[in-house]
């Protein structure tokens, strides 16, 4: 399948969901991420991204909240767009302040949060819309994650937050897109690499 018609297919099957099946979804995969998330050291830098309103994407708030605090205890860096196509990652805490982007976006105040280089984090969590079993993913198709990305460590952890399970194949892969390690849904976790 071509990434439009996965975007396309993938985003109508969101919107057909009742309330308590996206809610179920969600509780689901929270209890995933948190039962893989709990092996890595405390302290470890993780970048995460908020979701946008309206999209239906994954609602990482609760995520947030809890690998914040103890037993976890991580640091958690979100993305700031800085120029044309270009993330910058900042690192936060309880007294960051926030602003809503452009795209609907909350992004972290640069005045209130430290920006850290790509190559200072351990793990970072990557929106998806769908994906595929060698770890490729469907985004919007702005590029934002696969440019940050290939800015990252080699051995950062790649880990994508999906609703749903994977497509076969996506068929139209460009040299610069960038495979996930790991992606976990609500159903499973998926081991890439």
């Amino acid at each position: 399948m071509k990434k439009l018609e996965i975007r396309n297919k993938h985003l109508a099957l969101r919107k057909s969901w009742t309330q308590e099946e996206w809610q179920m979804r969600h509780e689901q995969l929270h209890q995933q991420v948190l039962s893989y998330l709990k092996s890595l050291p405390k302290g470890t830098i993780i970048f995460s991204f908020q979701s946008i309103e309206g999209k239906r994407e994954v609602d990482t708030q609760l995520i947030h909240e809890t690998i914040a605090h103890s037993p976890y205890e991580f640091q958690l860096a979100f993305p700031r767009v800085e120029g044309e196509g270009k993330m910058s990652a900042y690192l936060v805490h309880e007294k960051t302040s926030w602003i809503r982007s452009a795209w609907g976006i909350l992004e972290p105040d640069p005045i209130s949060a430290k920006k850290i280089e790509p190559n200072e984090i351990q793990v970072v969590l990557v929106p998806l819309i769908g994906f595929d079993l060698q770890g490729h993913r469907v985004g919007f198709g702005k590029g934002f994650y696969d440019r940050f990305l290939s800015q990252c460590q080699p051995n950062c952890l790649k880990i994508g937050l999906s609703l749903e399970g994977p497509v076969q194949q996506i068929d139209d892969l460009h040299a610069f897109d960038i495979a996930l390690d790991v992606i976990i849904s609500s159903e499973r976790l998926y081991t890439i690499h």
